[in-house]
Order: structure tokens, then sequence, then C-alpha cells
């Protein structure tokens, strides 16, 4: 028993210590760490400063939880979107949103003080959920341009109006009518 004991202990102290130690320093390392950010004044933003020169993502982490998830990946479908497929109208509508849109509802919200908070409340208006209202009208604006593509359906329509003059339909050829060719 000793003989696989006294080994086993060694190697144990070997190894082990090292690691314990490590862990250890790692461990005070990180609690220092801690201490200086606590004592560290956090900087804020102030209400008009912008990230890179785009209010939208800066506003949108400002958000409290549920409504940051939305606007963030709403923010992500306007980046996503392939604008250069779309007819005019629809990228414009797509880069206002993007641009003007978002970042204008997202500082609304964001610049509520409690006097208009309470004040909406008292009028029957939720706030955040007037913010969830103008965010999906939003998203449902951007996705009904994403949707539509006119130019598509016009190629369809004039390959339908060529194919007709190419090959008439049976019901002309038998009543005499000429086919155009």
């Amino acid at each position: 028993m000793e003989d696989v004991l006294v080994p086993l202990m060694f190697f144990a102290g070997l190894f082990g210590f090292p690691l314990a130690r490590r862990a250890l320093m790692h461990r005070h390392a990180m609690e220092r760490l801690r201490a200086e950010q606590a004592a560290r004044p956090v900087p804020t933003l102030p209400e008009t400063a912008t990230l890179a020169g785009d209010p939208a993502p800066a506003l949108a982490l400002r958000l409290p939880e549920p409504h940051r998830l939305y606007a963030l990946a709403l923010l992500c479908r306007l980046e996503d979107a392939p604008l250069h497929t779309l007819d005019p109208q629809s990228a414009y509508l797509v880069r206002q949103a993007r641009t003007e849109y978002l970042p204008d509802t997202l500082r609304a919200y964001l610049n509520l003080t409690p006097g208009a908070r309470a004040e909406l409340r008292a009028g029957g208006h939720d706030p955040e959920a007037l913010l969830r209202r103008q965010l999906e009208l939003v998203a449902q604006g951007v996705e009904d341009a994403l949707r539509r593509d006119p130019a598509s359906a016009a190629r369809l329509l004039t390959q339908g109006h060529f194919l007709g003059e190419v090959f008439p339909a049976r019901e002309t050829a038998r009543r005499g009518e000429p086919g155009r060719g």
C-alpha cells in the first residue's frame, strides 16, 4: 500500500501545488480588478453622443431588456437587407428606417423624463407598450418593403404578354384569327 501512496502523494504535490497556487493567484487578481472597477466612476455617454457616427446601436443597447433584443434584431434585419435588389422606393424606405425612423423612435423613448412617463401613464398610455408598438410598426414596414418586388412582377407580366404573342392560344387559332409570329 505504501508503494502506491508515496509516489501518488509525490506526484500530487508536484503537480497539484502549482495548479492550486495558480488558481489562488488568479482569484486574487480578479478580486483586485473588481475592487478597482468598483472604485472607478462609470463614464456615461451624453444623450446626443454616438458611437462611430451611428446612433442606432448605441441607443438600442440602452433600452430595457425585451425591447433591447427586439431593436437589435431589427437592426440586424436592416443591416442584412439586400438594398441592391430592391426597387428604389423600397430601398429608400429601408434606408430611412435604418438611419432615421429607428434611431428617432429609440431616442424619443430614452429621452422620456420621469414626469413625462407619469403623464403618459396618467393618460392611460404605457411607455413600454408604446415603444413596443412603434418598433413593431417599423419592423412591419421594413418586412413589407422587403417582400414587395414590383420589378419582378412587371417582368413576369411582360414575359406573359410576349409569350402570348409568340405562341397564340389554340382558341384564337381555331376561330380563324391570325396569330402574330
